[in-house]
């Protein structure tokens, strides 16, 4: 998915010629440990300040906003002013219950003396008509609930202030998941890594791509490489290994020559005894290998600088 499609799918919000609804959906964890999903009825007022909310927010955030980026998850840095799109093979499993999920099909109504609202895990507003629409996940948070036994809350009732005697779901603007069109749009990674396990999916992706790397028989210590994605942070650069980089499509003679004659590179990763491998005897030399195969470096012809392509760090700079 790129950009523009995104843009043109939530442009349904400012549609005045057909009619949009908005729905509103809870995620429920039960005892069992499994979800359910349920309607939550609402008042037509209501409705209508949350379609406003929500249609200004998405005008604000994506469709007026110029400078903002789709980008491939499996790819991409995390930068500000970014969406990421989820192109990983490993789909969420807690996010499964809200890939399968149908607004338009008749969910059980959430009801408050038989669900207690501490057991919902996500708010899911939907957006548009049977025809067009777009959903948006929103994850529960601890604070998101104002509980009435963790605070004194007053309410005003005429000139008086009376108790508050009930839980509160607060709902904002704030947008954690888009689906659209059997897509997921990221706009919160904290929360996705966070509560829905995507920095153990990105582990193992990573190690998969190391399969890959084995292949080339170009390290000689190749279990450095395996023990270094149980960082995340470390398995992220991994990640962005594309299986079809020209890097993995060349011969190891020619990418052992490449770092050698490197003016700079040579310094900084070295060989095993036969001189064939590349011996991962540093963190740097292992992130500075990972960005190899990714074909991260590249020479400046006008400044005549080595910088790696997506940071444009120069290589005196790395790790």
């Amino acid at each position: 998915m790129e950009i523009q499609e995104l843009k043109e799918k939530l442009n349904l919000v400012n549609d005045v010629i057909n009619p949009i609804a908005i729905n509103i959906h809870l995620v429920k964890k039960e005892e069992d440990g499994t979800e359910s999903i349920l309607d939550a009825d609402i008042s037509p007022e209501l409705a209508d300040e949350l379609k406003d909310i929500f249609t200004t927010a998405i005008n604000e955030k994506i469709l007026n906003n110029e400078e903002i980026e789709l980008k491939d998850i499996s790819t991409a840095s995390e930068t500000i002013n970014s969406l990421f799109f989820y192109d990983l093979e490993e789909f969420p499993e807690k996010l499964a219950i809200a890939k399968e999920f149908d607004p338009f099909t008749n969910y059980p109504t959430f009801s408050f003396s038989n669900d207690d609202m501490e057991t919902i895990k996500a708010i899911i507003v939907t957006i548009g008509n049977a025809d067009n629409y777009f959903s948006i996940y929103k994850h529960v948070y601890p604070v998101t609930i104002v509980r009435q036994d963790k605070m004194l809350g007053l309410i005003p009732i005429g000139n008086r202030f009376e108790k508050l005697n009930s839980n509160i779901l607060q709902i904002n603007s704030s947008i954690d998941f888009l689906f659209a069109d059997d897509a997921l749009v990221i706009n919160n990674l904290k929360t996705l890594a966070s509560a829905y396990g995507y920095n153990e999916i990105v582990k193992n992706q990573a190690r998969q791509n190391i399969e890959l790397i084995s292949g080339l028989d170009l390290i000689d210590n190749l279990d450095e490489l395996t023990a270094l994605v149980d960082n995340v942070k470390y398995a992220k650069r991994v990640l962005r290994i594309k299986p079809d980089s020209p890097v993995l499509q060349l011969a190891k003679t020619r990418i052992i020559a490449f770092i050698t004659s490197h003016p700079k590179l040579s310094g900084k990763i070295r060989l095993n005894a036969a001189g064939d491998k590349i011996l991962l005897d540093t963190d740097v030399s292992k992130v500075i290998t990972i960005g190899i195969l990714n074909d991260d470096y590249l020479k400046s012809n006008l400044t005549e600088l080595d910088y790696e392509s997506e940071s444009k760090l120069t290589i005196t700079d790395e790790v």
